[in-house]
C-alpha cells in the first residue's frame, strides 16, 4: 500500500453502486462521485499534498510560536490570535482548493461516518505502524493524565483531556487495524 493510498483512505470509498466517492471533508461533509480512475488518482495525489502540507504548516507554525512565545500553557492573547488566524486562513484556503477540485462533480447521497473513516484508514496502515501506535498511544494517554494532575491550570486540563480523547481514539484505531489484519491472515475453513 502506498503512502498516498494510506493517507487518503479515509477520504475515498465505493458506494452501493460500485462508484468511487470522494469525501474531501472526511466524515464531516458530503461526498462527490469520482467520474473515472484517472480523476481518482489525480484527487488522491492532490489530497496527499494537502494532508502533508497541513501537517508541515501546523507543525512548523507551532514550533515558531513556541520559539517566540514559549510553551502553550503560558501564551497570552497575541500568540493565540496568530494561531487561530493561521488556522482560519488555512481552513479557508483548503475550502477554496476543494471547491475548485470538485467543480462539476455529482454529489453523492451516501455519507461516510466517522467510525467508518477511522476504520478504513486503520485497515490500510502498515502493520509496523499499527504496532507502534498500539504501544505509544496508551502511554500518551497516561502522560496526558499525569500532566493534568501535575499542572492544575484550566488550560492544562483542557489540553490534557483533549490529548486523552485523541490518543484513546488512536489506540482503538490501531487495535482495530491489527485485529483486521489478523482476521485477513487467519486461514478460512
Amino acid at each position: 500500500m502506498s503512502i498516498k493510498n494510506m493517507l487518503t483512505a479515509a477520504l475515498f470509498k465505493r458506494d452501493d453502486a460500485g462508484r468511487t466517492v470522494m469525501y474531501p471533508n472526511g466524515a464531516m461533509g458530503r461526498g462527490y462521485v469520482v467520474p473515472d480512475t484517472a480523476t481518482e488518482e489525480r484527487m488522491r495525489r492532490r489530497f496527499l499534498w494537502l494532508i502533508v502540507g497541513s501537517g508541515l504548516f501546523g507543525g512548523i507554525g507551532m514550533q515558531f510560536l513556541i520559539i517566540f512565545y514559549g510553551q502553550v500553557a503560558s501564551w497570552g492573547g497575541k500568540p493565540w490570535a496568530i494561531a487561530i488566524g493561521a488556522l482560519v486562513a488555512f481552513a479557508v484556503g483548503y475550502r477554496l482548493a476543494v471547491r475548485g477540485m470538485v467543480r462539476g462533480m455529482t454529489l453523492s447521497a451516501q455519507r461516510m461516518g466517522m467510525v467508518e473513516a477511522f476504520r478504513r484508514q486503520a485497515e490500510v496502515m502498515p502493520r509496523w505502524y499499527l504496532w507502534f501506535i498500539a504501544v505509544y498511544a496508551p502511554l500518551a494517554v497516561v502522560g496526558c493524565a499525569i500532566w493534568m494532575l501535575m499542572d492544575g491550570s484550566m488550560l492544562s486540563r483542557v489540553i490534557g483531556a483533549t490529548g486523552i480523547l485523541l490518543f484513546s481514539v488512536v489506540s482503538i484505531q490501531a487495535i482495530h487495524g491489527l485485529k483486521h489484519r489478523a482476521q485477513l491472515a487467519a486461514p478460512r475453513t
